[in-house]
């Protein structure tokens, strides 16, 4: 069967096929318990979706240091390099709570 679509002004149209589906009852049940339960993924997705934060670097690197850091991955693995990355962060973050108390005495 063929459908035909006018414009506003009524001169141009388009022709659709329209497709008529036959299912028995047990056909349109399962059909219909599918559709749900894509919908019911699709609202899942939609609400993640909406509850997005940014995400903000906690460190913004220089594009050299960047290089360098996925180097020293390839050559000595990245649990080692954030092992080490961490205990620096660690004492350099530690020498600033020294300094704070130092200033504030």
């Amino acid at each position: 069967m063929l459908d035909a679509v006018f414009n506003e002004s009524g001169q141009d149209f388009k022709l659709y096929e329209v497709i008529s589906l036959k299912a028995s009852k047990r056909e349109q049940n399962e059909l219909s318990r599918a559709l749900d339960k894509a919908s019911e993924g699709l609202d899942a997705i939609i609400e993640m979706y909406n509850e997005l934060e940014e995400d903000k670097p906690i460190i913004n690197l220089d594009d050299q240091v960047i290089k360098e850091l996925e180097k020293a991955r390839g050559s000595f693995g990245e649990e080692f390099i954030d092992r080490k990355l961490n205990s620096l962060i660690k004492e350099a973050l530690s020498w600033l709570s020294a300094d704070q108390e130092d200033e504030s005495s």
